[in-house]
């Protein structure tokens, strides 16, 4: 290793041993703002693999009226099976939809009591090549003789999806933040070794250092304590998969979750990020010491 670069190591670790308790503060304060940036792209990355596979599993519900009659239900059920923007058709009659009540509601007596066999219609549930058309088929059927609904299941979904874009915003703001205050005080320890050892740098100046060698040991003192809270970042997004996603992947077995290889993606990103807002607030810190 080059004698200058062995110097340049030396002064920072140096520096950072000297303000250990702020370096420390600042490894924190990364970490935990790159925490939350991180658990805001994974709830993203969630949200768009939960919106693809669940997606494709909405069915169509078109409910019929009491007062169809046979020709009509097998002329409609002959028009949704020709239909190119349908993948399958299932009729469920008024008495398989009562026994499917009984199932869904075993264990509620007061629901099954509430419920009649002729309470519920019969209905045609339709799976779609594509469910974002849903528009498109409920057009086309809504005003069919003897239908009396069409429901689609994404309405359910695109409320829990809402929610899920709000919560992921919010860390987002948060990581923010927290962010602009870890630069803050990167910037503020930068700025305290600096002038703590002006007498040195103000020596290195005269005998014909260049200001960019004098601030780098500055700058890879706050580049290294960002770098160091990203990775202790990706540390606990790790451990967070393995124990909360990995005992919600159990309880909730049909809905698709992230994994590790989604968190080891987003882990470069939290290091460029970390190291990139550390060179900048160091750099921006060291600008009055410029000339010494």
């Amino acid at each position: 290793m080059a004698p200058r670069w062995r110097y340049l190591l030396a002064e920072v670790g140096m520096g950072l041993r000297r303000n250990l308790l702020m370096t420390l503060a600042t490894v924190v304060t990364v970490t935990v703002s790159l925490a939350l940036l991180g658990v805001g792209m994974l709830i993203r990355t969630q949200v768009d693999l939960a919106r693809t596979i669940l997606f494709q599993e909405v069915e169509v519900s078109i409910f019929l009226l009491d007062s169809v009659t046979e020709q009509q239900r097998a002329d409609f059920e002959k028009e949704l099976t020709n239909n190119p923007q349908v993948e399958s058709v299932i009729y469920e009659s008024k008495e398989q939809a009562y026994e499917h009540a009984q199932q869904i509601f075993a264990d509620d007596e007061a629901v099954l009591d509430a419920i009649e066999p002729d309470d519920l219609p019969a209905s045609f549930r339709v799976s779609l090549v594509n469910p974002e058309n849903f528009d498109v088929v409920r057009s086309q059927y809504v005003e069919y003789p003897g239908v009396d609904e069409v429901v689609d299941q994404r309405d359910t979904l695109d409320r829990f999806f809402a929610l899920m874009n709000q919560v992921r915003r919010g860390a987002i703001v948060v990581a923010i933040f927290q962010l602009i205050a870890a630069a803050a005080l990167i910037a503020n320890t930068i700025r305290i070794t600096a002038f703590a050892r002006r007498d040195q740098t103000g020596i290195m100046k005269l005998v014909g250092a260049t200001n960019w060698y004098i601030r780098l040991p500055f700058i890879l003192e706050g580049i290294a304590a960002g770098v160091a809270g990203a990775l202790l970042a990706g540390g606990l997004l790790l451990l967070g998969m393995v124990t909360l996603v990995s005992g919600m992947r159990e309880q909730i077995q049909f809905v698709p979750f992230i994994g590790i290889p989604q968190v080891l993606a987003v882990l470069p990103w939290l290091v460029a990020i970390g190291g990139g807002i550390a060179a900048i607030a160091a750099f921006l810190s060291l600008r009055r010491f410029l000339d010494v």
